[in-house]
């Protein structure tokens, strides 16, 4: 399985006038959409993809905004790899800002509008024990959609995954994860059914849809229930493609 390879841009600017003073600018576009951007004031560095988090020293941290109202003649274009070094310094600093919220509830109840709940499904075509059983409660349109994808052999397989907008008006995705080999038979079933790197390929997806369209995401403990995870590796896999993208998640316990 082979990561999916996005068409992003990265520019930098040198010159940038801030609420409080002048710095340096780096910007992440996709589909001319900001999706994470570096602020540096003073050698100080806020990083943000999140159109709510404001700075004093800055004001709001993500543009809002598409590329081509904006005047980049000041800006020169970077590569990716340059980009991440810069965000990677800045991820250090919000290490302990920006972690997983463990909350109790039902996960496929949202807590807010423009919000992503994912969560695990099987290779099997399979739709009926588990979360699933309060989702399609809430969102029949999630199971129906998973259902039909289950018949399509070019595209329901390892790794992939099916969004599903369940809310247009609020807008709610289902995010179906395509990570999980097969189900438990029963409660003395030790099998691990759910695949690592499958799911980490998900959660890349799941990332890049979630910061373009300004999602928060919300899921239950994925992959540790009937697909027999180790919840410990799980948190580790969305730390490194969730939370490292300052994205907001939140995870239900019942």
């Amino acid at each position: 399985m082979e990561e999916k390879i996005e068409s992003l841009l990265y520019y930098k600017c040198d010159n940038i006038d801030f609420a409080k003073g002048n710095g340096q600018l780096f910007t992440e576009f996709e589909n001319g959409v900001a999706t994470r951007q570096i602020n540096i004031i003073n050698n100080d560095m806020y990083i943000s993809s999140s159109l709510n988090d404001w700075n004093e020293n800055i004001g709001f941290l993500l543009y809002d905004g598409h590329i081509d109202s904006l005047d980049l003649s000041d800006s020169i274009p970077i590569t990716r790899l340059e980009f991440e070094g810069k965000w990677k310094e800045g991820i250090l600093d919000h290490v302990n800002k920006s972690q997983i919220s463990y909350l109790k509830g039902d996960a496929s109840l949202p807590l807010e509008q423009n919000t992503l709940i994912i969560h695990v499904v099987n290779l099997l075509g399979l739709w009926g024990k588990g979360f699933v059983l309060s989702l399609s409660k809430q969102f029949p349109l999630a199971k129906k959609e998973y259902l039909k994808w289950s018949n399509d052999k070019e595209t329901f397989r390892l790794g992939e995954v099916q969004f599903v907008c369940v809310d247009q008006q609020k807008t709610i995705f289902i995010a179906n994860m395509l990570a999980q080999k097969g189900v438990r038979k029963n409660y003395k079933d030790s099998t691990t059914y759910i695949d690592y790197d499958a799911l980490r390929l998900c959660l890349k997806e799941v990332a890049r849809f979630s910061l373009i369209h300004r999602l928060s995401i919300q899921m239950p403990k994925i992959g540790s229930g009937l697909a027999g995870g180790d919840w410990r590796e799980i948190e580790k896999i969305i730390n490194e493609e969730l939370i490292y993208n300052k994205i907001k998640c939140s995870v239900f316990e019942l």
